[in-house]
Parts: C-alpha cells; sequence; structure tokens
C-alpha cells in the first residue's frame, strides 16, 4: 500500500540541505536556478524526465506544499511510499559520506577550522566572489545576518563615477540595497565609493563587506550612521569561511558597523514573527485580512498567501500568483514616510525567455484594462520586467478609506490573473 502524507507540518520540517544531499547522491542532476526561489534538479528514468525544484530558502510561503511535491515524485521514481521517502529524507544532509542512521560519538566530533585565506575560495573579487554572493542562496545568508529580504537586482550598476558591485532591493519595504566587496581589509577608496553612492542615490542601504575592518573605517560608518536621517543605513560585515575537516568551505558574515535603531527594529521584527505585532505591522495585517475576507465574500478564484510568514510578521506586502512559472506577484501598501504613499501590484517577470515576453506584452492593447497608468520598467539586471499598476489617490494609513482600498486591490488582482495568463499561453504557443 502506498501512502501519501498530508501533514504541512511535517513537510515543513524537511530541510533542504537533505534534500539536495538525497538528490545528488541519486544521482539527480543539478539543471541551475529556477527563476529567483528555486533550483531544478533533473533526472532520466524509465523513458521519462523528472523534475524537482528545491526551495532556495525554508521561508517561501509555499515551501512545505514544494518539499511535498519532492517526495511525490521521489516516490513515483522510486516506486516506494511517500513515508518511506520522507523517512530517508530526514537528516539525508547530515548522514551523507557516514551511511545513512550512523550515529556520532563524542569521541568523533570535528573541529571548526578557519580558511584564512579567502581567495583560494574566490580567486579574484570581481569574477569570483561578486558572482557568488548575488546567486539567491548565498545573498539569504547575508539577508539572515542582516535580519532583511533582499533580492538581486544587478551587478556592476553604474552610480555616478562609480560601479556597485550588486545592487539589490530589501522587499520588505521595496527600498534600494547596495553591496560593496573588498576580499581585503577595507580601505579609503571603497569608503569614498560608498558616500559617492549615497549622494546619488538619496535614499539607499549601503552594506560594505570585507574581509577586515580597521578601526578607522568601523568607526567611520558609526559616524555616518549618526549624522544621516532614516533615509541612509550604513552596514559593515566581515566575511569569513569556516570548514570542518576536509569539507566545503562554508561562509559567515558578522556585523561589525549597523545603524544606532537596528537592534531595536531587529527585536520588534522578531517580536512580529511570534504574532507579537504592533504599529504599522499589525495595521498591515489587518489590511490583508480585510482583503482576504473580500475575494472570499465574492467567491473570487484568486487567493492571497495568509499563512506565510510575511502574512504573520505584518509585512506591508502580501504574494499571490498568476498561475505562470516566472511570473511573482505582489499587492504591496507603502506607508513608509520617506516614500510615496499608496497601494499598488507589481508583477515581476524573470528568467531567460522573460525579456522577449515582457515586451511582446507591452505591445498588446493591456492599458485599455486598467484606469490607472500601467508602468513597465526593465529589471536592472536586463532580463525581463517590472509591471507596476498604483493607486496613488489612496492613503494606506487612512483606514476610513480601507473599503475602497480593498476593492481596488482585489479587482486589480483578479485583472492580473484573468489577462495575462491567456496573453502568456498565446505568447508560448506563437514561440
Amino acid at each position: 500500500m502506498k501512502v501519501e502524507i498530508r501533514d504541512r507540518d511535517a513537510m515543513a520540517s524537511l530541510k533542504t540541505l537533505d534534500l539536495r544531499s538525497y538528490l545528488q547522491s541519486g544521482g539527480w542532476a543539478d539543471g541551475g536556478f529556477w527563476g529567483e526561489r528555486a533550483t531544478i534538479h533533473i533526472k532520466e528514468q524509465g523513458g521519462r524526465t523528472w523534475e524537482i525544484l528545491v526551495p532556495l530558502r525554508d521561508t517561501v510561503a509555499d515551501y512545505a506544499e514544494a518539499m511535498a511535491e519532492a517526495v511525490a515524485v521521489l516516490a513515483a521514481v522510486e516506486e516506494r511510499s511517500q513515508l518511506d521517502v520522507f523517512r530517508d529524507l530526514q537528516g539525508a544532509g547530515r548522514a551523507a559520506g557516514k551511511g545513512v542512521g550512523s550515529m556520532t560519538s563524542a569521541n568523533e566530533l570535528a573541529r571548526l577550522e578557519r580558511v584564512d585565506d579567502l581567495r583560494s575560495v574566490w580567486p579574484d573579487e570581481a569574477q569570483d566572489f561578486t558572482p557568488w554572493l548575488a546567486q539567491p542562496e548565498n545573498l539569504a545568508v547575508l539577508s539572515e545576518a542582516l535580519n532583511m529580504e533582499l533580492e538581486t537586482e544587478g551587478q556592476e550598476e553604474r552610480v555616478g563615477l562609480f560601479r556597485a558591485d550588486i545592487l539589490c532591493r530589501d522587499t520588505q519595504d521595496d527600498s534600494l540595497v547596495l553591496i560593496e566587496n573588498q576580499l581585503e581589509r577595507t580601505d579609503h577608496n571603497h569608503l569614498g565609493q560608498l558616500l559617492t553612492y549615497a549622494a546619488g542615490l538619496q535614499t539607499v542601504t549601503i552594506i560594505w563587506v570585507a574581509r577586515t575592518f580597521t578601526d578607522e573605517h568601523r568607526a567611520a560608518l558609526d559616524w555616518l550612521n549618526e549624522i544621516t536621517d532614516e533615509r541612509f543605513r550604513f552596514f559593515g560585515l566581515e566575511i569569513e569561511l569556516w570548514r570542518i575537516g576536509d569539507s566545503p568551505a562554508a561562509p559567515k558574515f558578522n556585523i561589525v558597523a549597523k545603524p544606532n535603531e537596528w537592534t531595536r527594529s531587529t527585536g520588534q521584527a522578531a517580536k512580529g514573527s511570534s504574532g507579537v505585532l504592533t504599529g504599522a505591522n499589525l495595521q498591515n495585517r489587518r489590511f490583508w485580512e480585510q482583503l482576504d475576507a473580500h475575494l472570499k465574500a465574492k467567491n473570487s478564484a484568486v487567493k492571497i498567501a495568509l499563512q506565510g510568514r510575511h502574512f504573520r510578521q505584518g509585512k506591508h506586502y502580501i504574494k499571490t500568483s498568476i498561475g505562470e512559472s516566472g511570473f511573482k506577484v505582489e499587492a504591496l501598501r507603502m506607508t513608509a514616510k520617506n516614500r510615496p504613499q499608496n497601494i499598488h501590484l507589481k508583477m515581476t517577470m524573470s528568467g531567460d525567455s522573460h525579456d522577449e515576453i515582457s515586451a511582446w506584452l507591452q505591445q498588446q492593447n493591456i492599458q485599455s484594462e486598467f484606469a490607472e497608468p500601467l508602468q513597465w520598467r526593465p529589471t536592472v539586471r536586463g532580463k525581463g520586467s517590472v509591471l507596476i499598476l498604483s493607486n496613488d489617490h489612496a492613503d494606506p494609513n487612512d483606514e476610513s478609506d480601507w473599503p475602497n482600498q480593498v476593492e481596488w486591490m482585489a479587482n486589480a488582482l483578479e485583472k492580473f490573473a484573468g489577462i495575462f495568463p491567456p496573453l502568456i499561453q498565446e505568447f508560448a504557443a506563437g514561440e
């Protein structure tokens, strides 16, 4: 008898490291990135091509569903029950190289060793380290250290006279984040570049990553955080590499300089993860609850992810889907005092072929379906586009107007879900 596992919490307990190790040991080929949220793994067996998507982070709203699908595919390929596959997946990463089920005694514990020469892993700063850090799964390590949610938008982006190593966006508030890298100790030239970035962008978070920070440069970042207003945030992080025996080296980021209010704000974010919300976070969550209730009352096919971490923490945005791979849709409430305040939808089209489809979509008569102007802009990395539909007359802080805002957002979401999938399929058929 084949047993199916329907326990969502059980699936959410599986680790991506264990799944990746299991797939590697089972001969699954790494097919590279699938958009910005997962990697794809491929295997030819029984005259069929099997595919499994492995999330890059366990914080995505559909993480449990993705792991459940992986277990189901593995069960089908291996002709075993899902329960057997699930048991083998648990701890597969830790068991790799030692045999499944083997235990480690106290006498077998290994010693962590620091890798002093960063260039033994990244020989060249621009050609090796920057592209490595820009990859989603590696940027997630930096994001975790900073309690941010960073997404790469481009590399070597020009700002004034210089080029920023990595340009990101913090999806928690849609703000720009610039990362400047050094595989050596900090120097005055890079400090000057950071100041140029701040002057050119006006509102920005700047992250300076280096092997070692001098006392002078750490003090300079502290001073910049003291004299600038909330439009600017300066972080300094030292990058380290550690390994156990002959294992691959693992990166570790240590914060050595941060804005004065960062400890307080990250503490509030931690409270949000446990459900204790105040202020804007509580307001966001109540708004999304009203939007969800409105969609359900009209029996809409559009669903928003109230089960996700973004909702639990009261983020200013919430994610939904139009059912097409590579198209990410977000509803946003912009309430920050130093940025335009409105409500809007944002659809991001990414991937190798979506630069062509975004250009094709812009040639269709889509604008006639919307009263507000559709704003198309290329992603900074140059592949695909971002489409924004904004209600600039809505004040998200005015709760008396929420019924109108909820109705506008629900209608806009339904239009996105109704208009774009047929056009995307038409493009694919014509291609």
